[in-house]
């Protein structure tokens, strides 16, 4: 069977065998991730009239979130995978409620990183991005409009100022800056390569270390969570992780698990309301179909600007 690869999955109480790839695996950490993720990824559940979309509940186990490996586990092929498996259909497209359109990435960043590209922040790089916000002038990772919008969110996010906030996804700390300059005491960046911090306060972790810290109960609580343009990436594979569904779901779920009551989410990812889909393996974009799943148990606080780009910001309390 020339070109099949073969893989043996340890669990906690057995190996679970010699697999082929890629469906019968894939359909295993689907099983895998369902079982855990419990009415969480249950994406036809019914929710109740929000301010701006649908509100939905769930109970969520954290525990049982954080202690599923297989969640942060890479798609371990050589490229990233280019269309939706037919397994994976229904659970990616909510039952064929999403539109899918192809837009295609391969970046292997998931742990991949050589010593000599890991990036480095400094403070004195954090100092200059501060007082370019302060002006109105950072022009982040998404141009100047959309920094913008997420310093507006920020002001309106209960547990920022004085707070200790996570975020969730970056590489260059201009979301950091931006959190810093709202007044955050502390901030710890969860993304999923190494970066290195010489900033006191701003401590960075992956994947893995952030679930460990957590289950060894020393990861502590949050005041806030803030994302801009990572989450609905989660899960497709454009950056080496496993496909998972509900990746994104997940994701903000567990920012849910570690936030204070009373805390808050930031979040802008990208919003039209009257069109969800997904641009596979890029991104997706969310309205009124899966953003109430994405904000499950959150809370809907405050709707900013939508500027001149698409990553609109909505803030949540917990």
């Amino acid at each position: 069977m020339r070109g099949i690869k073969f893989l043996t999955i340890q669990t906690k109480n057995h190996i679970l065998g010699k697999l082929l790839l890629p469906e019968r695996l894939i359909c295993l950490l689907l099983s895998l991730y369902a079982k855990d993720c419990g009415e969480l990824c249950d994406t036809d559940r019914p929710g109740t009239t929000g301010p701006y979309f649908d509100h939905i509940t769930a109970k969520i186990n954290c525990n049982a979130l954080f202690t599923n490996k297989y969640i942060d586990r890479e798609h371990g092929q050589k490229k990233a995978p280019k269309e939706i498996p037919k397994v994976l259909w229904n659970e990616f497209t909510m039952n064929n409620r999403l539109e899918v359109v192809s837009y295609y990435f391969d970046e292997h960043s998931l742990g991949k990183r050589k010593h000599m590209s890991v990036p480095i922040w400094t403070q004195s790089e954090v100092n200059g991005l501060i007082s370019k916000a302060k002006k109105g002038r950072l022009v982040g990772n998404y141009g100047v409009n959309n920094t913008n919008a997420l310093r507006d969110g920020l002001t309106h996010a209960p547990g920022v100022k004085n707070g200790r906030v996570l975020v969730i996804g970056s590489v260059k700390p201009w979301a950091e800056a931006c959190v810093l300059e709202a007044g955050a005491r502390e901030i710890v960046t969860l993304e999923y390569g190494k970066i290195v911090s010489h900033i006191p306060n701003v401590k960075t972790m992956v994947p893995y270390e952030f679930r460990m810290a957590y289950l060894n109960k020393t990861l502590g609580e949050f005041d806030a969570v803030v994302t801009f343009s990572s989450v609905e990436h989660s899960g497709l594979g454009r950056y080496g992780d496993a496909l998972n569904p509900w990746g994104d779901i997940i994701a903000v779920a567990r920012g849910w698990c570690v936030t204070k009551e009373g805390g808050s989410l930031t979040i802008g990812v990208e919003y039209n309301n009257n069109q969800d889909y997904i641009r596979f393996n890029a991104d997706r974009c969310y309205g009124k179909i899966r953003y109430p799943y994405l904000a499950t148990n959150w809370n809907q606080f405050y709707r900013g600007y939508s500027g001149k780009g698409i990553q609109r910001v909505h803030v949540f309390t917990k």
